[in-house]
């Protein structure tokens, strides 16, 4: 029998959960520059609500500096007051891959704010992806406890917190729950799939693979993961074509090199002796 070569934790996977969170709080920033009114001022707090306001305003125009310092004015008004300026300040710090003012920034919202869910969320990802997946867990549980149980993106972060901890039950349980909430999640889809690569249930992984290139074809983790599902399987036309697919996106230069090593293995008829420590996963990482 041929062994299965992909062993190897999916590394693949790191910094997703961050990307998830710049999207879904980042979307969440501009619907409610719409829909937001900027209150009268009437005190240092209705104050900090104005240049709240304003900065959701400036953010919806593309002025991330000026969201910047309307949020810093907010804060300088109502230090102890305001939970919303903190919680949009950390999703610019975000956005500037600033991950410990924004862990700093999360943790003052919900100080001010025990119950505030999308702050849980947000805090959550910062903390999976500086590699603390069960405190993850816990931010994950407020969040859902808080008001985010409707919320997809929430189970497929905490998924991906207990795959990280090779729980891999629970990790499956809320990536199957995320796909109830949006079975067109391809953040979802991905993550079962690498799920199902890492236990070898290497068909599982191609179906799911094939739902993530049906809803997004421009996503490039996923060619790489499918090409060694289809390697797992024997199948190397297969994987030879996904590798190819995949060296023509935009890459790093080590996922380059590890692209075109395993695909000189395929071509060679020696990429299914390959072992985990020969290849290493791709650092691009999936649009959910």
């Amino acid at each position: 029998m041929k062994r299965a070569w992909w062993r190897r934790p999916s590394t693949w996977l790191a910094g997703l959960a961050v990307l998830l969170l710049a999207v879904s709080g980042y979307t969440l920033w501009q619907q409610q520059a719409a829909a937001t009114p900027t209150p009268p001022p009437a005190g240092r707090a209705d104050v900090a609500q104005d240049f709240v306001a304003l900065a959701l305003e400036r953010s919806a125009a593309g002025d991330i500096d000026g969201a910047m310092e309307a949020l810093n004015i907010a804060i300088a008004a109502a230090p102890d007051a305001a939970p919303q300026a903190y919680y949009y300040r950390a999703l610019l710090h975000l956005e500037r891959a600033e991950n410990e003012p924004a862990l700093e920034d999360l943790n003052k919202a919900i100080e001010q704010n025990p119950h505030f869910a999308e702050a849980f969320a947000a805090r959550g990802n910062v903390l999976l992806s500086m590699g603390r997946p069960a405190s993850a867990v816990e931010d994950f549980n407020k969040a859902l406890q808080f008001g985010l149980a409707d919320e997809a993106s929430v189970f497929v972060n905490r998924g991906l917190a207990y795959f990280q901890m090779d729980i891999y039950d629970l990790a499956e349980q809320d990536f199957q729950k995320a796909l109830e909430l949006d079975p067109e999640s391809a953040a979802a889809w991905f993550n079962l799939g690498s799920l199902y690569l890492k236990q070898g249930r290497n068909q599982e992984a191609l179906d799911a693979f094939q739902k993530v290139v049906d809803l997004n074809p421009d996503m490039a983790a996923v060619y790489f993961n499918r090409a060694v599902a289809y390697a797992n399987l024997g199948q190397t036309d297969e994987a030879i074509a996904d590798l190819e697919q995949y060296l023509t996106f935009p890459l790093t230069h080590n996922a380059q090199l590890q692209a075109q090593a395993l695909l000189e293995r395929l071509r060679s008829g020696k990429g299914v002796d390959l072992n985990a420590d020969e290849v290493e996963a791709p650092s691009a990482t999936p649009t959910p």
